[in-house]
């Protein structure tokens, strides 16, 4: 149509020439008029080729604007100020979700600790597989100066009989001053270094004489709160206020477990590298609390077992074939006597071997009674496969070893290996008169020492398999199931993953 048209306005052109020069002849006109008619044909085709042209370069560009878009990945920087706050995740240290803006975090975490255990006397205690630790947990940080943390523990009772669930951490942090923070809920209250650190990453398969004694001697978990921080490079420091009750207990009376501990690593002081020299030292003051266990009504009885099986409550619910208990008191009463704890720790560290040990003094004042009990452990590590122990030491205690290696057998890597042997001694000597009377199915001594052995394969920084050995001795024979023995010798293991 176009065409027509443009065809129309020429012919009257050039009729108007034809008027005004009537000298040109007809074939003149027309062959003028084929001429203007093949360049207006010409001028039509560049045109429809321009358009086709435009239609190529406007496909082309959209195509390039959309790669751009998909393949542009924003920055750390570009996520702060992402006004959608998007969710981003990562494996390291667990499960870890989070905003783009550091507002809120969320951390989940678990462990499973699956054990076997093999005694002699056999009489004394089963030998059996068990489950230690069975935990999942979460950790919630929010508004940058706040986090919240729960754990539960769902390993079985010690008889199998049925399936328990117990809380373990359950507190709000307030962290706003790196050198002050605020503590409160159930914790643990930090006393000396063995029992400060994670049971994921402990020397040894279990705790030693000196600390796994029970929660009337040593802490456990408790309710209350606590001041705790890093003023200074290389000082940690801890003070508590709790019920003195132990793990999901709430006070039974007015008195109050009051505490703390200092730690400092001189090594940051004195320039030594690829080293710790740790040095602390811890106390606490409460009134001994009413016993957990029914059949002791208002009253308490100090515990003692051995390290081969795995138990740290000072209850006597537990049944002698599952538990070797080598000391335990007489009843005494609740709210007249005064408990008094000190202890000194040290770690000394430089690259792949660590020595460690710790000194705890306890005196129980009151109700006719003044009675003190001392123990102490020193252990030896060495890391075979040279990773440095300095690197895992944070906060006044010893965390996750790394591997140089990972085990991966299509890369020839082995994972860490690490030996070490320790000794400890436990005297509760002052209570000798006060131990439980005599029977033929049972009998205790107030004084044991053991040494233990052990081997740890870390496949990865979050799986390791454990093989100790413990040997026993008492200071007087003790009758278990009608069974006496002057020592017990154990062989424990343990397969591990946590995350």
């Amino acid at each position: 149509m176009r065409k027509n048209q443009l065809r129309r306005i020429l012919l009257a052109v050039l009729a108007t020439g034809i008027t005004t020069t009537s000298w040109a002849g007809d074939a003149e006109l027309e062959s003028r008029i084929k001429q203007l008619e093949e360049m207006l044909k010409t001028m039509q085709q560049q045109r429809a080729a321009q358009d086709r042209q435009l239609e190529v370069l406007t496909k082309e560009l959209a195509s390039v604007e959309h790669q751009l878009s998909q393949s542009k990945s924003p920055t750390t920087e570009d996520r702060s100020k992402s006004k959608s706050s998007p969710v981003l995740a990562s494996s390291k240290d667990g499960l870890v979700f989070e905003d783009g803006t550091g507002d809120w975090s969320m951390q989940f975490n678990g462990r499973i600790q699956a054990d076997y255990r093999s005694t002699d006397p056999h009489e004394w205690k089963n030998d059996t597989w068990d489950i230690r630790r069975a935990r999942l947990g979460g950790t919630f940080n929010f508004l940058k100066d706040f986090t919240v943390r729960v754990e539960g523990e769902y390993s079985n009772t010690n008889d199998g009989s049925k399936a328990t669930t117990a809380l373990t951490y359950g507190y709000l942090d307030w962290k706003h001053f790196p050198g002050a923070k605020v503590r409160i809920g159930q914790f643990k209250p930090i006393f000396g270094l063995e029992r400060a650190e994670s049971t994921n990453f402990t020397d040894f398969q279990e705790l030693s004489l000196a600390t796994a004694t029970g929660a009337v001697f040593n802490s456990t978990y408790d309710r209350g709160v606590m001041l705790f921080g890093s003023p200074l490079k290389g000082v940690n420091y801890n003070a508590y206020w709790v019920n003195g009750s132990g793990q999901n207990n709430d006070a039974m009376q007015n008195g109050k477990d009051v505490g703390g501990r200092v730690a400092i690593n001189l090594a940051d002081y004195m320039n030594v590298n690829n080293s710790v020299i740790h040095v602390g030292v811890s106390g606490s003051k409460n009134t001994v609390q009413k016993s957990s266990a029914a059949s002791t009504g208002n009253s308490t009885v100090l515990s003692g077992y051995t390290e081969s099986n795995g138990i740290t409550s000072n209850t006597i619910a537990y049944a002698n074939t599952t538990a070797t208990k080598f000391f335990s008191t007489q009843t005494f009463s609740d709210g007249n006597v005064e408990k008094t704890r000190w202890g000194l720790e040290t770690a000394l560290t430089r690259g792949a071997v660590k020595f460690q040990g710790e000194y705890i003094g306890a005196n129980f004042d009151g109700s006719g009674i003044d009675k003190d009990i001392n123990a102490w452990y020193a252990n030896l590590t060495w890391l075979l496969t040279g990773e440095s122990y300095a690197n895992f030491y944070k906060d006044g205690v010893f965390g996750r070893i790394k591997p140089n290696n990972n085990f991966n057998l299509d890369q020839e890597g082995w994972g860490a290996v690490e030996l070490g042997l320790r000794y400890s001694k436990f005297d509760a000597s002052d209570f000798k008169n006060m131990l439980t009377a005599s029977s033929p199915t049972a009998s205790y001594t107030s004084q044991a020492d053991a040494w233990t052995g052990g081997a740890k394969w870390i496949l990865n920084p979050n799986a390791r398999i454990l093989l100790n050995y413990v040997h026993t001795n008492f200071d007087t024979p003790i009758i278990i199931n009608s069974k006496s023995s002057s020592h017990e010798d154990a062989v424990t293991m343990r397969a591990q993953y946590d995350f």
